[in-house]
């Protein structure tokens, strides 16, 4: 197929421009032309800011594909200028949504959040603004376009090359005996490990599938069972403040759980890899970046 990616110059979604080029796949890359790849030739690529109409059009006069993939839509701006875009250039649309579409809970579905019947609120926190961002474009995407859709609906996810180090630096943190605060070591946390993410991706892809699908490991930990198992691989006690602030929060740090249900994915032949035989592994690893 020709695939448009959007985006799919780090982290997991280099890891999807990978499987897909493996996979014989005919990959265009569109992104600001920032962040260089080790694709080669096997790649073409396009430079626009996706927010820019004119370059956006610009890059795409003439182009059509088999499906587009969406990496970095953040909001109904961004969501609206694509469908106008893209209209006429592919018949199939994924977009790389997140867990934050759904309020705070435990084994949520699919149905759970659906677009078209989403109210806009006013966000007060970057955390609240990236989820009404992301909840917006979904509506966008099922009320306003001209493909067929996909949302794939994913929660933290970790991995060696994560340029966030949201995980690395609790790992550091307790190397270095520093403090953190977590509201609720009882609440359960989602994660999907980042080749997983890809191998989703292209899933959804390849076999067209529509509407919201979960992925994450099936295994949810606590954080309490998070943050044992970086002392644990780190050797040192973990420093629990009493009260949090801006330096020692968590971004894990959620009041209640927050997990999703995988069984759609997994019905119809998609299943990540459990947490336990990522984890800890990886974890290892983050540690000798710690050291270096």
């Amino acid at each position: 197929m020709k695939i448009l990616v959007i985006g799919g110059t780090r982290f997991f979604g280099k890891q999807f421009v990978r499987l897909l080029v493996e996979s014989n796949h005919q990959v265009t890359i569109l992104s600001r032309g920032q962040t260089p790849d080790d694709f080669g030739a096997r790649v073409e690529r396009l430079v626009a800011d996706r927010s820019n109409a004119a370059e956006m059009g610009s890059a795409l006069v003439g182009k059509k594909f088999d499906a587009v993939v969406d990496q970095v839509c953040m909001n109904a701006e961004q969501a609206q200028l694509a469908v106008q875009i893209f209209k006429d250039k592919t018949p199939y649309y994924l977009y790389t949504s997140t867990l934050s579409v759904y309020s705070l809970g435990s084994d949520l579905k699919e149905s759970q959040f659906d677009g078209r019947e989403y109210k806009p609120t006013r966000p007060s926190t970057s955390a609240e603004e990236y989820a009404e961002g992301k909840r917006a474009a979904e509506k966008v995407f099922l009320e306003q376009s001209f493909f067929e859709t996909s949302f794939a609906r994913f929660p933290v996810v970790v991995g060696d090359d994560d340029y966030t180090d949201r995980l690395l630096k609790h790992v550091c943190a307790v190397s270095r005996g520093e403090e953190i605060y977590f509201p609720n070591l009882n609440a359960r946390f989602g994660f999907i490990q980042s080749s997983d993410a890809a191998r989703a991706l292209l899933w959804l892809v390849e076999n067209k599938k529509q509407g919201a699908y979960n992925f994450a490991s099936a295994d949810p930990c606590t954080l309490a069972e998070l943050m044992t198992a970086i002392s644990e691989v780190v050797g040192q006690k973990v420093v629990f403040a009493e009260s949090g602030n801006s330096q020692n929060g968590s971004p894990y740090g959620v009041p209640e759980s927050w997990t999703m249900n995988v069984g759609k994915a997994r019905s119809e032949g998609f299943e990540c890899r459990p947490q336990a035989d990522w984890l800890r592994p990886l974890l290892t690893r983050l540690k000798e970046k710690c050291r270096s």
